[in-house]
């Protein structure tokens, strides 16, 4: 197990997980679990790994050091996928001083049996000075849980964020300039879409507060994923603009079908979105009878569209359940937390009183999105007049996009 440098005296001294594929809802290609060693006079160790990975971790630190040599360990977030290494930890380091927030102390008492840990509690602008390396602690209640905060390393400006700004990706890259820019980008979409959506304003506030320390951040080493050294300025602007709603001229079109009608609906639609000129992406929701597009793909490409479209046949009086659990999902979310609104509405078909129409809208507004019309919905097949006027439908939402 070999370390990787950041800086002199800072290393990555996490574990790789290539198995994992699904996490928190949605799907990913394995994860990292990201632990840093920080070495002035003293040493640090940032974090650590879920439970099972204890060897992968001291591994890596024992190409640096003697884990027994660790002075502190700093928690930024309880969430297991960090903190199970812990226990482990603690056995072997005994009454090593472990630096974390107060609501943390209070987690980790309801997650493992902490008696004898030695738990100091840090508060913003609390430093713990390593001699020659210097960590400053900035809570982050709720970015992502109510105990998470930031650690920053002023010698070196690197910031150690947690969940913040964090993909999840397995990969021997170990730094964004080698994962490839516009990857890195599109894994850390996904991990905002699905996981800081509902937080959008307390990023923006927090981005405030780091920017009012007047603090360089020449790098941002989160828990999961690469590490920004060259693109940090990137991943920070796009944080900015995905919680103020920054989108593109592109709608989203999210479906399922039964026996094909909605989805010529939804394909109707989409040729009059691309007869505008705007972008537009169709995604039938994965239900096992297809390979589709699975809920937390398709959020991805919800949170840089200006709007959203949703398609479902009636099923006894309801939503199709395919549609209604993503529009649950979508619910959670809460993209109508972002700066500048989302629009949308439902369309479908039915074979008797229908319903599923007027219920995918009333969910839809429940999740923040604007119902700019009360969509439209046909009996059985849609015949060519009835397709005709679905893609003239998908004309006038592309002209309302390009208008926003």
């Amino acid at each position: 197990m070999i370390a990787k440098e950041l800086a002199p005296g800072v290393h990555w001294v996490g574990a790789i997980d290539w198995n994992l594929r699904e996490y928190h809802g949605y799907t990913l290609p394995g994860t990292t679990y990201n632990a840093y060693l920080v070495q002035g006079e003293k040493t640090a160790l940032i974090d650590g790994a879920y439970g099972g990975f204890e060897e992968e971790v001291l591994g890596r630190i024992k190409s640096i050091c003697d884990p027994a040599t660790i002075d502190y360990i700093i928690v930024n977030h309880i969430e297991m996928d960090h903190s199970g290494t812990l226990p482990e930890f603690v056995r072997r380091m005994p009454d090593v001083p472990i630096y974390c927030t107060e609501r943390a102390k209070e987690g980790l008492a309801r997650h493992y049996d902490t008696t004898g840990w030695n738990i100091r509690v840090v508060k913003t602008g609390d430093t713990l000075d390593l001699g020659g390396k210097t960590l400053t602690f900035l809570e982050a209640p709720m970015l992502h849980w109510p105990d998470s905060m930031f650690t920053y390393l002023a010698e070196d400006a690197i910031l150690f964020p947690n969940d913040a700004f964090g993909q999840h990706v397995a990969s021997a890259a170990r730094f964004d300039d080698e994962l490839g820019r516009d990857v890195a980008l599109a894994h850390a979409q996904k991990f905002f879409a699905n996981l800081i959506i509902p937080l959008a304003p307390k990023v923006l506030k927090k981005l405030d507060e780091v920017g009012a320390l007047g603090i360089d951040i020449k790098m941002i080493a989160p828990s999961h994923g690469v590490i920004w050294r060259t693109y940090a300025g990137d991943i920070l602007k796009a944080y900015t603009d995905w919680s103020r709603g920054v989108s593109k001229d592109k709608v989203t079109i999210v479906y399922d079908t039964m026996h094909g009608s909605t989805g010529m609906m939804a394909k109707a639609i989409a040729e009059g979105v691309m007869a505008e000129g705007v972008d537009v992406r169709v995604c039938l929701l994965r239900d096992g009878r297809y390979e589709g597009t699975h809920r937390s793909d398709v959020v991805t490409e919800v949170l840089d569209s200006k709007a959203v479209l949703i398609g479902s046949p009636t099923l006894q009086d309801e939503v199709l359940p395919t549609v209604a659990g993503f529009l649950s999902y979508l619910r959670g979310l809460r993209p109508g937390r972002l700066g500048t609104k989302k629009i949308g509405c439902a369309f479908g078909s039915h074979g008797g009183m229908g319903g599923a129409v007027a219920q995918a809208n009333e969910l839809l507004k429940a999740a923040g999105i604007e119902v700019i019309e009360g969509g439209f919905q046909v009996n059985y097949r849609p015949d060519a007049d009835e397709l005709a006027r679905a893609y003239e439908f998908g004309r006038s939402v592309a002209r309302k996009v390009r208008s926003r």
